[in-house]
């Protein structure tokens, strides 16, 4: 959990350099301090997440936000959501999907799969790009840590 005087951990998941540009783009330009992890893959986020392959040497920490491309090479992005989603390590982890997808049972198969919001590439990818540039900082900094506060009392008083 994101806690004062630490920096946002992000990792975007995606193929597409330009996708990742808008979005590298955005966070720099907006008030959050964060570090920003570009991988190119599903498999790749599994082994970053685990510690496995050319991440065994190193202890990735455990990221605020995943934003994952759902159409990837290899490991598709519903099964990488699926796979977080049934890892008890993993299973609370924010996953923001990205997908060029319009179809709604699509979209609402990744809610289904446990994804914290999904967002259309094309003008929404700029869309959240903005969100991003006008609150990122306000997001982390006072929702998510009240949001953890709050479910923390709350699990305190059962």
């Amino acid at each position: 959990m994101w806690g004062k005087g630490r920096k946002v951990s992000i990792v975007m998941v995606d193929d597409d350099e330009d996708d990742c540009l808008i979005i590298k783009e955005a966070l720099d330009e907006s008030e959050l301090d964060h570090t920003l992890t570009i991988l190119g893959s599903g498999s790749e986020l599994m082994d970053y997440l685990r510690g496995r392959g050319k991440y065994a040497d190193i202890k990735p920490e455990y990221p605020d936000l995943v934003l994952l491309d759902l159409y990837m090479p290899g490991l598709s992005g519903k099964e990488v959501l699926r796979d977080i989603r049934n890892d008890p390590e993993f299973s609370q982890l924010d996953v923001v999907v990205l997908t060029d997808s319009t179809e709604w049972s699509e979209l609402w198969e990744c809610y289904e799969l446990g994804a914290t919001a999904v967002f259309t590439k094309g003008k929404w990818l700029q869309t959240f790009a903005e969100i991003i540039r006008i609150s990122g900082s306000y997001w982390f900094k006072f929702v998510t840590v009240q949001l953890d506060k709050t479910y923390r009392d709350s699990k305190s008083q059962v």
